[in-house]
């Protein structure tokens, strides 16, 4: 405490603790601009304060004075005469060097909706409409359960079964979409709405809601007047609002997720039924035999209570779950599945649910299960992944999973569940997506246990020690990063001579990739709501001739397309709008429309690397001839494509895209797994993100750092110089 005596360091330590607050304490975060500007605010701030009167101006200047006069304090004195200039040239080099950001969109969220609409041919007046069916008392609650299940079969993907817009797709989309419990969101709007949002999607947006980079489909396309009244029936009971009303503008008040307890709790399985049959029977079927009528649709299909196999477990393999692993699936989900994390259940019904899940297999749980005993923990080196890496090949854990981790190993296409159902081994370089959990002990726990149901068994016995299975686990949880770090903006570094087309080259290898989500098409028939692939990274160069891309994407088949069979070929697309449009204007994302064209650089694994263009989805006309331009060679090995594609920069054809230097443009990715039946609009695409040709560095980043250096410093000795003419 006798530190803050001093008001010098008192104003530092403002300084230092009001920046923090700015930088960390506010969401979201705010720009650097307004920071400087808020910074700039509390220094004037604090300098008023210390120069009240002589004497405080006096106190305030002391320490300074002492560093710069006293010999005592010479090793300070040094250290700061260093630090000081050393910052504020390390700061002018940030600021020559330049940092690219996305342009700043400003759209509308809530729209005002228009005075009438067109639905399948008739008018429909918003200003004014009541939902009809809340009307009928006496049908209300079969209303709610069938917009229940029209939700589950078309909304749940993005929306999420929590209605959070925390769906499967979710990531892979920006704009997000909506979240229904957010008390901004349907809370404070009209059923009418609703009604026109969801009748219109993103085609329908007006224009101070553009860019265009919804996904939200025309759902007057399949759906009809009362089955999207019955959705927004069900969207406010399932989230507790009520609708605003076109006479008052009071709505309820929001919900919260309640916290999550560990301790174990006895459950009531009469309570968890009800709450079983509202949450959970659409996809696992109201008998739990995982036939609810959305199941169809997931993959993997949700579980089968009736028969007592549980994937996720602490228990030995044969053995069914303790509560406490049926609660943790609960509360957490499943990542890389449909199955939300139901934290918006209190805790207390969600030990009512795992009462109840035990009813369906009843011999089961007989006897409380033990929890399986682990080996020592052995914590990871390059000696224990070396370990792990021969167990990996020994146990043949590469016959399902691949050599490199991707799911592409030779017995992959012929794995079935214990129901017959196709099932694809994991990706082990996603951690992510791991079904139990990605820390090392859950692998472990993953390895020792195995996943019942499922192809996959336990290893317990397998491996030539015990402690193998953690050496084994290590190796696993090196394969891949903490998580995938998608991007919003693909930066194309300028580079001189020509660029290789090798996508096995040095050059493309050095750079650090940039990788974008992708999520299943689900706008119009036929959607894909199991995509193979998720996920592209790319890395991308210009010349002054010439700009290239390099994309990375993970397939666990090399398709080799058959004429009448189900297998089509592998393809990947670049989507970009047909011409140069001003500022944040962009086409249709699902391949434009016809007064906003767009242009793609293709390839496929029938025929090659090319280009076309397109004015919608089933409207693609391939660029033939002389007029493509493109060109680039492709590598795929241990379930990954990697693939270079190159072009003119510049070009006079009229049905090109040219790139220039400086702007920002927009581009999309599309990616097809032959294999798996994806061909045309059955793919996975991404949002718009944003293209930026970065021009080449300026000189001005290595002169103005040593001359505000030299400044600084001269500064600091004409202080050191005054304070001992004081002295």
């Amino acid at each position: 405490m006798i530190l803050l005596r001093s008001k010098f360091l008192r104003a530092v330590l403002v300084l230092v603790l009001t920046f923090l607050f700015f930088r960390f304490g506010i969401r979201p975060p705010a720009p650097w601009s307004v920071l400087k500007l808020y910074m700039a605010i509390v220094l004037v701030a604090v300098l008023v304060y210390v120069s009240s009167d002589s004497d405080s101006w006096r106190a305030f200047l002391a320490p300074v004075r002492s560093t710069l006069a006293d010999d005592s304090r010479r090793p300070i004195r040094f250290a700061v005469m260093v630090l000081l200039p050393s910052f504020f040239g390390y700061y002018a080099y940030t600021q020559a060097a330049g940092k690219v950001e996305a342009p700043a969109e400003l759209r509308a969220v809530h729209p005002a909706p228009p005075a009438s609409i067109s639905f399948r041919g008739k008018t429909i007046d918003i200003q004014g409409l009541e939902n009809p069916l809340r009307k009928d008392a006496a049908n209300f609650n079969k209303y709610v359960a069938e917009g229940a299940v029209i939700y589950a079969k078309n909304c749940l993907f993005c929306h999420g079964d929590n209605l959070d817009g925390a769906g499967h797709f979710a990531h892979a989309f920006n704009p997000p979409p909506a979240n229904f419990t957010d008390p901004g969101t349907i809370a404070m709007l009209q059923e009418a709405f609703l009604f026109w949002r969801i009748a219109k999607g993103g085609p329908g947006l007006p224009k101070e809601s553009a860019p265009w980079n919804s996904v939200m489909p025309a759902w007057e396309d399949r759906l009809t007047e009362e089955e999207i009244w019955k959705v927004i029936l069900y969207l406010y009971d399932a989230t507790g609002y009520q609708p605003r009303r076109w006479e008052t503008q009071a709505s309820a008040a929001g919900r919260l997720g309640p916290a999550v307890a560990e301790a174990q709790q006895p459950g009531d399985a009469t309570a968890g039924k009800a709450i079983y049959e509202k949450k959970c029977a659409v996809c696992h079927g109201i008998e739990g035999k995982g036939d609810g009528p959305a199941a169809g649709q997931l993959d993997p299909r949700p579980r089968d209570f009736t028969r007592g196999l549980y994937k996720i477990r602490t228990t030995p393999s044969g053995n069914p779950p303790t509560d406490q692993d049926l609660f943790r699936v609960i509360t957490e989900g499943i990542p890389g599945t449909s199955m939300p994390a139901w934290t918006v259940i209190p805790e207390k019904d969600r030990w009512n649910l795992v009462a109840y899940l035990k009813i369906f297999a009843p011999d089961k749980f007989k006897e409380p299960p033990r929890v399986a005993d682990l080996p020592k923990e052995v914590v990871s080196s390059k000696e224990s992944i070396a370990r792990g890496k021969e167990m990996f090949e020994a146990i043949e854990c590469n016959k399902c999973h691949g050599n490199g981790g991707r799911g592409d190993g030779p017995s992959a296409p012929e794995l079935k569940d214990d129901w017959g159902n196709p099932i694809r081994p994991a990706t082990l370089t996603k951690s992510w997506t791991f079904r139990g959990g990605a820390s090392t002990r859950e692998i472990a726990t993953r390895l020792a246990t195995g996943l019942m149901g499922t192809p996959m068994p336990s290893f317990a016995d397998a491996v030539e020690d015990p402690e193998d299975i953690w050496h084994l686990a290590n190796y696993v949880r090196s394969l891949g990063p903490e998580g995938p770090n998608f991007a919003t903006i693909l930066l194309v570094e300028a580079v001189q001579g020509e660029i290789p087309d090798d996508p096995t080259a040095s050059f493309w290898l050095r750079r650090v990739p940039t990788t974008f989500p992708l999520g299943g098409q689900v706008i119009v028939d036929p959607r894909n709501f199991n995509p193979s692939i998720d996920m592209i990274a790319v890395r991308a160069v210009y010349s002054e001739t010439e700009i290239a891309f390099h994309l990375t994407w993970d397939d666990p088949t090399a398709s080799k397309p058959a004429p009448r069979g189900k297998t089509f070929a592998d393809q990947v697309a670049l989507q970009f709008p047909a011409r140069l449009l001003e500022g944040t204007e962009r086409p249709y994302i699902l391949m434009g429309a016809s007064a906003n064209p767009v242009y793609l650089l293709r390839w496929n694994s029938k025929g090659g690397v090319g280009e076309a263009n397109a004015t919608g989805i089933g409207k693609l006309v391939p660029q033939k001839g002389d007029a493509v331009q493109a060109k680039g060679k492709v590598l795929f090995m241990d379930g990954q494509y990697r693939l270079v594609i190159k072009r003119p920069r510049v070009t006079k054809d009229s049905n090109d895209l040219e790139f220039p230097v400086g702007r920002f443009l927009s581009v999309a990715f599309m990616a097809w797994d032959g294999d798996s039946g994806e061909a045309g609009s059955k793919m996975s695409l991404s949002s718009w993100y944003y293209l930026h040709l970065e021009p080449p560095p300026s000189r001005a980043r290595w002169v103005y750092p040593p001359l505000v250096a030299l400044g600084v410093l001269g500064l600091e000795l004409w202080g050191l110089r005054w304070a001992r003419r004081r002295a």
